[in-house]
């Protein structure tokens, strides 16, 4: 009578394998949803023309939103980085149409923008806010002209 072959070590293997394969069934990464909310505010005005986008340095992923007439806006991370610093940055509307005939039918009018340069790159700005907690997050800006 011929007995199969068992190797403990080659058992171990397999097995060890298969626990592998199964813990890789997740994306693995755990980072939550997160929405940053606030009002701009320029020398204490509202800022009602104008986006402000948020850049995790970590990640180098960024969000942006267009103000509202009160200067307030909402930008939503799907995957944020809860605890880290995301740099701020504010420039011109993002035009959500990027439709090139309709563009040069219909051109947006030229706003001259009352946000300051500085503000306007992530390396001059030195604005920043941390982002305290998945979900519901505040950051109000106040800029100045000068």
């Amino acid at each position: 009578m011929v007995m199969p072959y068992w190797n403990g070590a080659r058992c171990l293997g397999w097995v060890a394998s298969l626990a592998l394969l199964v813990g890789c069934g997740g994306d693995g990464d755990a980072r939550q949803a997160a929405t940053i909310s606030g009002q701009v505010l320029l020398d204490g005005a509202p800022l009602s023309v104008g986006s402000i986008q948020l850049t995790s340095p970590k990640t180098g992923e960024s969000a942006s939103a267009n103000l509202d007439s009160d200067g307030r806006y909402s930008v939503t991370f799907p995957k944020a980085d809860v605890g880290a610093d995301y740099e701020v940055t504010l420039g011109p509307p993002v035009e959500d149409d990027l439709d090139a005939t309709a563009l040069m039918e219909n051109p947006p009018e030229k706003v001259r923008s009352l946000i300051p340069k500085k503000y306007t790159d992530r390396t001059t700005s030195g604005l920043k806010t941390t982002l305290e907690a998945a979900g519901e997050n505040q950051f109000n800006v106040e800029l100045l002209s000068r």
